[in-house]
């Protein structure tokens, strides 16, 4: 069959617009204020495209940001130590494959602000962590940041204010966070807002999450609630509630202690701060956890009912030996399906020590089984707030914030990194970079 010249022409034109390779032009790195570490890298390409930005300071640890679709751009670098050089190409995609990449770039970061927290970090010189973690600090300004296993800030963000303290991991590449008492934010560690909920009528305390049911997400805070009670000269109680929007900021679920519990009725001491919830979680059957420090006890909430369906601690529906009692807890969560994990702060009173304590539940015949307990030296018993968490199978992350200590341990209770500071941090987070990128 014979081709014309002019469809000869057109095939050969196609070819070759098709095979034709972008410019990178306009190449601009935008440095922050000081009240963020991250860095806009600005440019424009021939015609629209795919691209993202690799970026190093070793070439063996080579960071990609996320990927970004169109023909003018402006990628955010998130994840880098102050007064470092860095380098960077452009790369160019079609169907996942890099196509194309620009010459090299580079340019150095700012050093850290002087309203910065200080550190000293004593660390056994054979453990490293392949992650980040999250801190926040109590005082003002309030000032969020990531930092490495060897202590360097990798990504900052600082509030004008004193920020509220709660504040927690979102699903992928982002943080839950309360800028205000009744404002919950998450926000993506580029800086995005991705939702924003102003409660008119709820002020959140302590903890807020970010959980994912049948391809929708939910946002869950505590409350704190009010009971009138004209006794013995107080005139109310403050307990606790829980609240969860939906994605689009509406409220779908709300709980109050005192709809389930009758003060007057029960065994614990009546105060002004009466429950003092400190943490919540979702377990496995998608029902409430919440860690009542008042009470030394954890309670699991029906998420539909809103009845309480047990209560874990001293006088609680299970039997604990007297190893297993736990006290002023916090940082209840599930470790996985079978196993929780809370932080018992200890006691003056009873044990001047902090621990991580891990067990399971018979729940069906209310039996507690220890698993695990990796206690914190004695000198570094915290009476109030802090956490633990894991950050792999066998190394536990404690914040110790009495004594503004950030620990790893092994899980005899070994201590491989050992972080001052002075600033107190109410819970420390353990980032894996696959939640990141």
């Amino acid at each position: 069959m014979m081709i014309s010249k002019n469809y000869s022409f057109l095939i050969l034109f196609l070819v070759i617009s098709c095979s034709k390779k972008n410019n990178f032009s306009q190449v601009s790195v935008d440095l922050p204020g000081y009240n963020h570490s991250k860095y806009h890298v600005n440019f424009k390409t021939d015609f629209n495209t795919s691209t993202n930005i690799s970026y190093w300071l070793d070439q063996n640890e080579v960071i990609s940001s996320l990927t970004y679709q169109g023909d003018s751009f402006d990628i955010v670098l998130p994840y880098l130590k102050p007064s470092s050089n860095y380098l960077f190409k452009i790369n160019e995609f079609s169907k996942s494959e890099n196509i194309n990449s620009s010459i090299l770039y580079s340019f150095k970061t700012r050093s850290l602000p002087n309203v910065f927290p200080s550190f000293d970090l004593v660390k056994d010189s054979s453990f490293s962590f392949d992650g980040f973690l999250l801190f926040r600090t109590q005082e003002d300004p309030g000032i969020q940041f990531m930092m490495d296993d060897d202590g360097e800030i990798v990504w900052y963000s600082i509030s004008d204010s004193v920020l509220s303290r709660p504040f927690n991991i979102g699903l992928k590449n982002t943080y839950i966070s309360l800028s205000k008492r009744n404002i919950i934010n998450e926000v993506s560690f580029e800086g995005d807002t991705l939702f924003s909920k102003i409660s008119n009528s709820h002020s959140f305390h302590h903890d807020i999450l970010k959980f994912s049911e049948n391809k929708k997400s939910y946002y869950v805070g505590l409350t704190y609630e009010y009971y009138n009670y004209y006794k013995n000269g107080i005139d109310s109680l403050m307990g606790d509630g829980i609240v969860v929007y939906d994605e689009n900021g509406e409220k779908i679920w709300r709980w109050n202690i005192f709809d389930h519990i009758e003060p007057d009725k029960e065994q614990y001491l009546i105060r002004d701060d009466w429950s003092h919830g400190n943490g919540i979680d979702i377990d496995s059957d998608g029902n409430y956890l919440i860690s009542f420090r008042n009470f030394d006890q954890i309670w699991k909430i029906n998420s539909i009912s809103g009845d309480v369906m047990w209560r874990l601690g001293k006088g609680g529906d299970f039997n604990l030996d007297n190893k297993d009692v736990f006290y002023q807890q916090h940082a209840i969560h599930k470790v996985n399906k079978s196993q929780y994990m809370l932080f018992d702060n200890g006691s003056s009173e009873y044990r001047k020590s902090s621990r991580a304590l891990v067990f399971s539940l018979d729940e069906i015949n209310k039996k507690f089984n220890h698993e695990k307990s990796v206690f914190l030296p004695d000198n570094l018993f915290t009476f109030k707030q802090g956490s633990v968490y894991l950050i792999d199978d066998e190394n536990y992350l404690f914040s110790s914030s009495v004594n503004n200590k950030t620990i790893i341990s092994d899980s005899s209770g070994k201590i491989l990194w050992n972080l001052s500071s002075d600033h107190s941090f109410y819970r420390v987070y353990y980032i894996d970079n696959k939640k990141l990128l």
